[in-house]
């Protein structure tokens, strides 16, 4: 995998998480069901056609994501909003992948060698990777994202 890395600066964005996802493979169920939920019984509005999964190298259940406007109340058990602060932002795109050919355990295996050689590029400059990091579904578009310790909030 060539590592190409985009820094982009992003504005503050707000997320629904999922519970921690025990089987990946019923990741588009869950979606539909994290949406009907969002259109019926909330008071939340999805941003974008993103879907998002929050990763971490020491964490092996992956959490959904959505990014969402609204108000700071979630009224549902095993969901919960998380805010990430404006900053900067490290994507890479994953070439020549799209959803049908998708090998979910070769990108997480992909995804934390990638992070582990972040995490020694920033030790180098005395500055901080975050522990999480999102994979990003965008229609046919698959993206990693990841971010600096200090611009990294959850609530």
């Amino acid at each position: 995998m060539s590592l190409q890395l985009i820094k982009t600066k992003q504005g503050r964005k707000r997320f629904l998480k999922s519970e921690p996802m025990k089987d990946l493979i019923n990741w588009m169920e869950l979606l539909s069901e994290l949406k009907n939920f969002l259109s019926i019984e909330s008071s939340f509005q999805i941003v974008g056609n993103s879907v998002y999964f929050e990763m971490s190298p020491k964490i092996s259940d992956p959490v959904m994501m959505l990014e969402v406007i609204g108000p700071a109340v979630v009224d549902q058990n095993g969901l919960v909003l998380m805010d990430l602060e404006s900053g900067e932002s490290l994507i890479h795109k994953l070439q020549g992948h799209d959803l049908f050919s998708f090998d979910f355990d070769q990108l997480l295996l992909s995804s934390k060698e990638l992070m582990r050689t972040l995490e020694l590029n920033f030790k180098k400059k005395n500055d901080e990777l975050s522990p999480f990091f999102h994979i990003v579904f965008n229609h046919d578009k698959i993206e990693l994202h990841f971010f600096r310790q200090k611009d990294y909030i959850q609530k």
